[in-house]
């Protein structure tokens, strides 16, 4: 049997590592996002992502800063149950 200590700190063991492995993750998407922004600005390449708007792409990694900046917190997201459907 393990200890809550024992519990515990495996926990705080796997969200470190959780939070670590999503920011290696989300700076990856940084680089690619500003990789693609600059692909677009060069001519012949240009005409492959006129119609490319990067703004969800932006916004779904602001996001996921914010959600990993919560993770390891007291109250991380998703250890709540989900709230009920609406009748």
């Amino acid at each position: 049997m393990y200890t809550q200590d024992e519990i515990n700190q495996g926990q705080r063991r796997i969200n470190y590592e959780l939070v670590e492995v999503d920011k290696t993750i989300i700076e990856t998407l940084e680089m690619i996002a500003e990789f693609l922004k600059k692909v677009k600005e060069i001519p012949p390449l240009a005409t492959h992502l006129q119609h490319a708007d990067f703004t969800k792409l932006d916004a779904a990694i602001a996001k996921a800063h914010k959600t990993n900046s919560k993770v390891a917190d007291i109250k991380p997201p998703g250890c709540e149950a989900p709230p009920p459907y609406p009748n």
